[in-house]
């Protein structure tokens, strides 16, 4: 099965000395290496199950050249990958919209197959839970990244936008100290025995050259059938060397375009329970091919571990249709502004506002101030 690079970009990985190839199951990250990088082009696209399409699932892809879209958001790239700022997002906070969220439930939950099935109760408990947060000084951040091959159409791009986050956060928080992990994850070998790997990871680094440099040197193919591993991804979390103390926070983005098997529901619930134990905030990052099981478990990891949910929209161009949220109104944004809030949002233990300037598109008519109002006559605010 024809492996694509999952890299960042020729630039970008020839000015960082950036060799390209596979890596062991787990490890540290690299020094540094002087060979130059390569990368395939021409890679198709198809329709996935419950919406959108992300690249042939068992096949492989490499990243396309933007398009463009009615955003304003100026195309570009090239088959390498390109720059950081080319991917487009929303982000919704459910714990600002408790209500709504609960309506959510009450018409998703339990009538899709594969449910985590948390409790209505496991929900209030976190919301009271995360309803105050602390400021921090110190981050910790881990990318979950999934590498199967119907990524292909943003995944150069993904990686892009994550190898850039740690200079933009440096330069908004000069003084904060932060480290990056990365977890790979494909599916398990009952499922897709061709697997190279199920879960790869590489521990936390200081070095956002480092952390950039290892993206750079993953591959990206298999997927076999539709759903994927993310379980074992998220498990794989609270394998890593996580710094203690109140000044730490720690969070996760958890990038993926499909959701676990139906028959893995309990390990998604324990998986996400885990998290939750060890203190990890989960940011999801849902990709073209999200149907409804993964924006639920998406919105549900981000709910119960005190995150926020972030989805890829339509208007960079990159990638198959993107699923739209069942929310009802938006902000559409670069993925990069979202990200470096993101982190902004944990630093400072409160909600950053969004700059009026960053909007790209809105969704749903929502007013100046991000309210709008919902079919049966609620007002809901978008983060």
């Amino acid at each position: 099965m024809r492996t694509f690079l999952l890299g960042i970009g020729a630039t970008v990985l020839a000015s960082l000395g950036v060799a390209c190839g596979s890596s062991a199951t787990s490890g540290s990250f690299p020094e540094s290496s002087n060979a130059g990088s390569s990368s395939s082009s021409g890679g198709a696209s198809a329709a996935s199950p419950g919406g959108g399409s992300g690249g042939t699932r068992g096949g492989s892809g490499t990243a396309g050249t933007p398009s463009g879209g009615g955003s304003g958001v100026s195309s570009g790239g090239t088959s390498s990958g390109g720059g950081a700022g080319i991917l487009t997002a929303g982000m919704w906070d459910d714990r600002q919209n408790y209500d709504f969220f609960g309506g959510y439930l009450d018409a998703r939950q339990s009538k899709i197959p594969g449910d985590p099935g948390f409790a209505r109760a496991d929900y209030d408990a976190a919301h009271v839970e995360f309803g105050q947060r602390a400021p921090h000084t110190v981050v910790d951040a881990a990318l979950v990244l999934d590498t199967t091959g119907s990524m292909g159409d943003e995944i150069a791009y993904l990686t892009t936008e994550f190898a850039s986050i740690s200079a933009a956060v440096s330069a908004k928080f000069p003084g904060a100290d932060q480290r990056w992990a990365l977890v790979l994850y494909r599916d398990t070998p009952k499922n897709d025995p061709g697997e190279a790997y199920v879960v790869r990871s590489f521990d936390f680094t200081g070095s956002a050259h480092d952390f950039a440099a290892t993206i750079g040197q993953q591959t990206a193919a298999g997927g076999g059938d539709y759903p994927e591993a993310p379980h074992l991804g998220l498990a794989e979390l609270t394998k890593l060397s996580w710094r203690g103390g109140p000044d730490v926070a720690k969070l996760a983005f958890w990038v993926g375009d499909a959701p676990h098997h139906a028959d893995e529901g309990g390990a998604m619930k324990q998986a996400i329970a885990g998290v939750h134990g060890a203190g990890i905030h989960v940011y999801p990052v849902s990709a073209s091919g999200t149907n409804e099981l993964l924006e639920l478990t998406m919105r549900t990891a981000a709910e119960i571990t005190g995150g926020r949910y972030l989805f890829l929209t339509d208007d960079s161009g990159v990638g198959g249709p993107h699923k739209d949220p069942e929310i009802p109104c938006y902000f559409v944004t670069k993925l990069s502004k979202a990200l470096v809030r993101s982190v902004a949002m944990e630093l400072s233990g409160a909600n950053v506002g969004l700059d009026p300037a960053d909007i790209l598109r809105t969704s749903g008519s929502p007013t100046m101030e991000g309210k709008c109002t919902t079919v049966d006559g609620k007002t809901v605010q978008i983060l």
